[in-house]
């Protein structure tokens, strides 16, 4: 998942003379409205995407306005807002000597129109940047517009969800354990990585009705939990797997050992275990072998 920092708000000068036109409409979405957190998936999804070409700084701008949208503040994304809240222009950023802002819009609406003609073509949710103006909109894409397109999970995705460890020695020895297993993971080749929110488990194990709700919301075939708990000889992390298209558990096991021991054999096992379940779905609940 890519993590978007950007640059505290600014205050537009009470005294300023520069000359703007706000305004001031609702950002439009289909009826009923899309819950905000499928248009969040869907952008995290996007933003994890290749096929997404957008600059560092485009992102953040598209960020930066559908989180404005999503919290009903639409109305107040505007050029100066985005120059100097997401582009880090001063407060001087005047629109009409400066259209850094209207140019890079264009190269985000661009990249949107790329992304939704390729990975991006099986997405039920549109998120889009309308011509004249800033303010997003998000619309749910008709059935006959996806006919056609696989239903199919992306076998080479996999979504990391909670790996608890609040009550083991883990929290303590590698207390980013969760964020250092999917940068792990990422550097597998072939491998698409996902994160998810902490939802519907009270500690990190799943149940298949979450693996599945999860693997529809990101489109991934595999879901990884996981559980740690203090042992005599040290820590033991019980991590399973899930189909997301069953919400079947395809594998599980405890693996022993301290913070680096244990994110080095969690990942090469998941990785495995992915490999081979993804080069043969009719192994259905088998174990592979590892060699």
């Amino acid at each position: 998942m890519n993590t978007l920092s950007l640059p505290p708000p600014r205050t537009e000068p009470a005294n300023s003379q520069r000359r703007r036109h706000v305004r001031r409409r609702p950002v439009s979405t289909t009826s009923p409205a899309i819950p905000a957190q499928e248009v969040r998936a869907c952008l995290e999804r996007m933003l994890a995407s290749t096929d997404f070409r957008a600059t560092d700084r485009n992102r953040r701008f598209l960020a930066y306005v559908v989180e404005k949208a999503l919290g009903g503040r639409g109305e107040e994304v505007n050029g100066y807002k985005v120059a100097t809240e997401v582009f880090g222009r001063s407060e001087a950023f005047n629109a009409t000597t400066d259209p850094i802002v209207r140019i890079e819009a264009g190269k985000l609406r661009r990249d949107l129109e790329t992304y939704y003609l390729k990975s991006g073509r099986n997405e039920s949710v549109i998120i889009s940047l309308p011509r004249g103006g800033y303010w997003p909109a998000f619309h749910r894409r008709e059935a006959s517009e996806t006919a056609g397109a696989s239903p199919a999970l992306d076998p080479s995705g996999v979504t990391v969800h909670a790996l608890h460890t609040g009550h083991s020695r883990l929290a303590v020895e590698s207390p980013e354990f969760r964020a250092q297993v999917v940068d792990a993971l990422t550097r597998q080749p072939e491998l698409a990585v996902f994160t998810s929110p902490t939802v519907g488990a009270a500690d990190g194990l799943l149940d298949s009705d979450t693996a599945r709700e999860l693997a529809r919301r990101n489109r991934t075939r595999f879901i990884l939990s996981g559980q740690a708990r203090d042992t005599g000889a040290g820590v033991l992390l019980t991590a399973r797997l899930h189909d997301g298209a069953t919400g079947r558990q395809m594998w599980a096991e405890d693996i022993g050992g301290n913070g680096s021991t244990l994110l080095e054999m969690l990942v090469m096992r998941v990785a495995a275990v992915r490999h081979s379940l993804a080069e043969s779905p009719e192994n259905g609940s088998r174990t592979p072998a590892f060699t």
